[in-house]
């Protein structure tokens, strides 16, 4: 059973295009501070091998600001560097996920510092806000 205060995503939907959906998103991630560090056309890959799955692209997006005081907080975080945003093709509309940083730092830590849980609010904040404003929210 999955435990629904747990938020291992953020996602939102819209009815625009995922054609423009994903060109909003180098322009929106930049002016919030993060960079697209790749775009990855996962289902474009997945469609080259044989395997069909709808539209889908991964972007990496990464501020290093956070990285680098998450990586002080614990060096393990590495595996969830960099960020990973998706815009998925979801019938007739378009849906945009980012994942949340907060679960993986509880499955490391039992107990979190005042700095460490003020840090966490602060990223979280800031992914949804990219997340709402690509979708226009």
């Amino acid at each position: 059973m999955i435990n629904e205060n747990k938020m291992l995503e953020y996602r939102k939907k819209t009815k625009q295009t995922f054609e423009s959906t994903c060109a909003k998103v180098p322009e929106i991630v930049s002016k919030n501070g993060f960079a697209v560090l790749a775009e990855i056309k996962t289902s474009d890959i997945l469609k080259s091998k044989g395997f069909y799955y709808a539209n889908l692209r991964t972007y990496d997006i990464c501020n290093a600001g956070y990285a680098t005081k998450a990586l002080t907080f614990d060096s393990r975080v590495e595996v969830i560097i960099p960020c990973h945003l998706i815009v998925k093709e979801a019938e007739d509309q378009t849906e945009v996920s980012v994942q949340m940083p907060r679960e993986i730092f509880n499955s490391l830590h039992s107990t979190k510092s005042k700095e460490m849980e003020g840090f966490l609010v602060e990223v979280e904040a800031k992914l949804k806000g990219i997340v709402d404003a690509i979708v226009g929210k």
